[in-house]
């Protein structure tokens, strides 16, 4: 299986609202059924900064990041099918491939989904363990920083496909970080009638722009229900995608989508919301969630982003603002954390791209 004998190796911890620091621990092999992975790349997530800022509760024993993607190093027990060596990259969470849900092809919900780590370091360490589920093979032209953006794409990907939305439709899309500009990319790739992003700082506005919307609400300055009442001459949005989780943008949300439209919440929402619901009642909207990614008609979400980022639609290394070492994880989970900064994704480097 090819054995590591390593005694320690670094890992960022989670040791106070927002503090990270670089800590060593002991490097361990994986247990039957996972992989450890060299990591070289990792994307720092809106839920790490929700356990950055207390918003949720941190594992404090184990390093987070779970948009990752490395090389093979060891392999457990009863892993067939990668070899060391193999470019990879990986969901968040292990199915067990034989509970209803994933005999039903709707393996996100499996009974026995666990994090991907599972009492074990993700991507903010040098070494990432992860469950043989989780893992995808990364095509040879695809560059780490590609294979590390495939993770929130695939998010973006199911929460479209949750909305049906098709060339006939208006989507909105509430919310200008990466999620946001992400689902803006895939309604793009996918040729949706018409597109509608809110920002709240200049650069979401230049990167959406770049992605083609085609129009941008900067939500510090104008009002989305009347913008939205003026754009579609008050029919309404066929689709909203809710990506921030406050209750502004659920009301916003609920207020802009059509009469019998879709809304689809792929937030984090991380505490109870006081909402509007009568909309609800009187537009008959469907509201419906968006967990993670599965099988989105006949293939993953995942397999379906690493196509997307290969066909070359999306421009996708357009939303990595800043690049840190591991080193440098205190500075880059500051700079991630403060959107005035400029930041959309930040990448923790640990090899050259």
């Amino acid at each position: 299986t090819g054995m590591i004998y390593m005694a320690s190796m670094k890992a960022a911890l989670y040791t106070d609202i927002r503090e990270i620091q670089i800590q060593d621990v002991d490097y361990t092999s994986p247990e039957p059924g996972y992989l450890t992975l060299n990591t070289r790349c990792t994307g720092i997530c809106g839920s790490d900064l929700h356990n950055y800022f207390g918003e949720w509760k941190p594992d404090l024993d184990f390093a987070a990041g779970h948009e990752v993607c490395g090389t093979v190093a060891e392999i457990g027990a009863g892993v067939t099918g990668f070899q060391i060596g193999d470019r990879v990259t990986m969901e968040c969470f292990s199915h067990c491939g034989a509970c209803l849900y994933c005999r039903k092809g709707l393996y996100n919900h499996c009974l026995e989904r666990k994090w991907f780590a599972h009492g074990s370091h993700g991507g903010f360490s040098e070494y990432t363990t992860v469950h043989a589920s989780s893992l995808y093979p990364l095509p040879d032209d695809m560059t780490f920083e590609e294979g590390t953006l495939v993770e929130p794409l695939a998010v973006a990907h199911r929460a479209l496909a949750q909305s049906g939305a098709t060339y006939q439709d208006r989507v909105a899309i509430i919310g200008g970080g990466t999620i946001g500009q992400l689902c803006l990319a895939v309604a793009k790739a996918i040729g949706v009638k018409e597109t509608f992003i809110t920002v709240k700082y200049p650069h979401q506005a230049r990167l959406a722009n770049d992605l083609g919307a085609d129009h941008i609400i900067d939500i510090t300055q104008d009002d989305v229900p009347d913008s939205v009442q003026d754009l579609t001459s008050g029919s309404g949005m066929n689709v909203v995608i809710e990506t921030v989780g406050a209750a502004r943008a659920f009301n916003e949300a609920t207020t802009i989508v059509r009469k019998r439209g879709t809304v689809v919440l792929v937030a984090g929402y991380f505490e109870d919301l006081e909402v509007n619901l009568s909309r609800i009642v009187w537009s008959e909207a469907i509201i419906t969630g968006s967990n993670c990614y599965g099988f989105s008609n006949m293939q993953t979400d995942f397999q379906a982003a690493i196509d997307l980022i290969i066909s070359g639609r999306i421009p996708l290394t357009k939303l990595v603002t800043h690049r840190y070492p591991l080193d440098d994880i205190k500075e880059a989970f500051r700079i991630a954390a403060d959107k005035s900064s400029g930041a959309v994704k930040v990448h923790v480097v640990q090899d050259e791209l």
